[in-house]
């Protein structure tokens, strides 16, 4: 515990330093000497801001949760332990409960996926490694939690055919495994070759992934180059399309995020590659699949001598235009992170270089409508820290929030600072039984029905299943001449019923259970 302290101390003074000499909202967190760095931000219930990194720890990188309050101060924070794995969250997501769902990948001989959930006190609920049989690694790059409050989880995973490599993979929220599907296949589209992808969005309930391949020229199949490439999903996951943007036949690149202009029309960023160089890229397809157009932001357009700058992630200012976060390169090798305020034509109204601010930024749209960015700044060769700031449209610092705020008002007590020990993370396996989202949406339409004990003489019990996932029910129970005997609300989630059968006559009856008033399932029994 004193070790946690004096690192929070520390930490704390190092921020009112940065904000003495710079006097904007940037804080740097972290020890020095160390090497610690952010991989995603988001703004938490209570105006705070949650991190989810990583630190260097006795020469082995592990998870690291950050939280600071409204102006970046930190408040506490979580090293993430296992005795035999690094476990490392890449991507984080929040529910309306104040419930985080970590994702990430599971370090050691063999990468695969790991999921975590944290309540909002920053304590385990469940945490789960997603082991696949037939597959020999993988990882998870990014988790939403969708409108149905499922668990989406984007996975990129390989073995030798690397027929599919792509995949999403579903959990509840109390992370058991609902179904998990690949995307992208060598099946389906032979040209195709190593697929990845870095980002899933939901959009009016389908899904669209952004990522890059290799893919042939139309004129030329014995050449293939990279490509920026898009997936879009529809809203029970069945594949729509795949998108290798080429338009013109001249955009090799990477498409790193993806963001809705409206209802039809979406907006990728990323990078195009001009030989040794690179210009960020702006990509414009529709929900159908079809390539609308690109413009790119050219190098000369920030300043002499740029090789090359790409965007990672954007987000609105309004309907006209938008701020991203991306990467700049002076010199061969050495990229830093740069902020943009560009609209759909790439014009470029602003930006902001950030010298050796190095690690992959995390930009999200805070509450107050400013923007807040999580990275990691080189401040020695040895040291490396958490940089994470806060700007306007303008991309000009913001001043301090001076309101109260009660931070981790859902925890009956303060949160400490010390480790997480996710040692008893389950190790969740056979792929084989994982059935896909067809089946198991066409499973949770129907509410079987159960009655024991059947043949019943003075009571009976109707159980049903899968009530949590329909709304406005009602049990029915007919005789055999189709006169109803009985009528009661299900609720949601409702396991079971009993009833009373005194006066009930002897002979076969049918049990029926309506949603929304349709029929969702049917059992019958006897009375004698």
């Amino acid at each position: 515990m004193k070790t946690k302290t004096l690192f929070t101390i520390i930490s704390l003074l190092t921020n009112l330093f940065v904000f003495s000499q710079n006097q904007d909202w940037e804080v740097h967190i972290g020890l020095s000497n160390r090497a610690e760095g952010a991989k995603d931000v988001i703004e938490f219930y209570d105006k705070g801001y949650y991190i989810e990194g990583v630190v260097e720890v006795s020469q082995n990188w592990e998870g690291w949760n950050v939280k600071t309050d409204v102006n970046g101060d930190l408040y506490w924070d979580k090293i993430i332990h296992h005795n035999t794995f690094s476990l490392q969250g890449w991507s984080v997501a929040m529910d309306n409960e104040g419930n985080r769902y970590v994702a990430g990948v599971k370090f050691n001989d063999v990468t695969w996926p790991f999921v975590a959930k944290f309540n909002p006190c920053g304590e385990e609920e469940w945490c789960r490694i997603l082991v696949d049989d037939e597959l020999d690694e993988g990882g998870a790059m990014d988790v939403i939690v969708n409108e149905n409050n499922e668990i989406i989880v984007l996975e990129v995973c390989d073995d030798e055919l690397e027929i599919e490599k792509i995949f999403l993979q579903c959990l509840n929220t109390d992370g058991d495994v609902l179904w998990k599907k690949g995307y992208a296949s060598k099946d389906n589209y032979p040209w195709i070759a190593e697929p990845i992808a870095y980002d899933l969005m939901e959009h009016n309930n389908e899904y669209y992934i952004s990522g890059f391949c290799y893919w042939p020229f139309p004129s030329d199949t014995t050449h293939y180059f990279l490509r920026p490439l898009f997936i879009g999903i529809d809203s029970l996951f069945n594949e729509k399309w795949i998108l290798p943007f080429y338009q013109l036949d001249s955009v090799f690149g990477d498409a790193y995020y993806s963001i809705p202009l409206n209802d039809s029309i979406i907006m990728g960023v990323g990078l195009r590659r001009v030989g040794n160089d690179g210009n960020s890229l702006l990509m414009f397809y529709n929900t159908e699949g079809e390539e609308v157009g690109y413009n790119q932001i050219y190098n000369d357009q920030i300043g002499s001598g740029i090789i090359s700058n790409y965007m990672r992630e954007v987000t609105k200012i309004n309907d006209t235009t938008f701020l991203a976060t991306g990467f700049y390169e002076p010199v061969y090798s050495n990229f830093y992170v740069a902020d943009f305020k560009i609209d759909t034509a790439a014009n470029l109204f602003n930006f902001q270089l950030r010298p050796n601010v190095i690690g992959i930024p995390s930009l999200i749209k805070s509450s107050d409508n400013n923007f807040v960015v999580a990275s990691t700044i080189k401040e020695t060769n040895n040291d490396k820290n958490i940089y994470l700031y806060k700007i306007d449209e303008n991309l000009q610092p913001v001043p301090f929030d001076t309101n109260t705020y009660t931070y981790d008002s859902l925890c009956p007590e303060p949160i400490q600072s010390g480790t997480i020990d996710l040692s008893d993370c389950l190790v969740w396996t056979g792929a084989e039984e994982i059935p896909s989202p067809e089946e198991y949406y066409n499973f949770i339409a129907i509410i079987p029905i159960t009655a024991y004990p059947n043949p019943a003489e003075t009571e009976i019990t109707l159980a049903f299943q899968n009530t949590d996932h329909h709304s406005n029910m009602l049990l029915e129970c007919y005789n055999i001449y189709g006169q109803r005997v009985h009528s009661e609300k299900i609720w949601k989630g409702q396991q079971e019923t009993r009833k009373d059968l005194c006066g009930w006559a002897k002979g076969l009856y049918f049990a029926v259970v309506k949603s929304d008033g349709k029929v969702a399932g049917t059992g019958r029994f006897v009375v004698r």
